[in-house]
């Protein structure tokens, strides 16, 4: 079986702390999968507030996203409180990649590490925009 392999910066400019809750637990017991993805939003949102840009848009373009890849190093379980890292890599003309560490606090593990290929788009004209030079300049390019 091929292995997903997601490169991560060395360091991540910002974090956040999220705790797992009953209703992100499946039957197995851990987080389930689409808990994650859900945790992953938040700090994506959260990320974005950060950058200066409180409602994920971006001069009148929002981000939608183009793929995701998720890689699972350890399990999640109610109550741990989640180490959200994000950083933002790989821009190009449409868009990025959002990187993450997930690392549980509980156990001190990397629990997983996520890409999502976001691009910028404008639903005004139902079509992908370029990436606006303010984001640009928010993630220092």
């Amino acid at each position: 079986m091929d292995r997903l392999n997601i490169n991560l910066p060395e360091e991540f400019e910002f974090c956040t702390e999220l705790e797992v809750r009953m209703a992100d637990v499946n039957a197995g017991g851990h987080l389930g999968n689409h808990c994650l993805i859900a945790l992953l939003n938040e700090g994506h949102l959260k990320y974005m507030q950060f950058k200066g840009f409180p409602e994920l848009l971006v001069d009148g373009r929002a981000m939608i996203n183009a793929d995701l890849a998720v890689v699972y190093k350890s399990e999640m379980f109610y109550g741990n409180v989640l180490a959200i890292e994000v950083a933002a890599a790989n821009f190009d003309k449409y868009g990025l990649d959002i990187l993450y560490r997930v690392t549980n606090r509980s156990s001190g593990k990397v629990s997983a590490v996520a890409k999502m290929g976001m691009l910028f788009f404008d639903y005004a004209e139902r079509k992908i925009a370029e990436v606006p030079q303010r984001f640009r300049q928010a993630c220092g390019l």
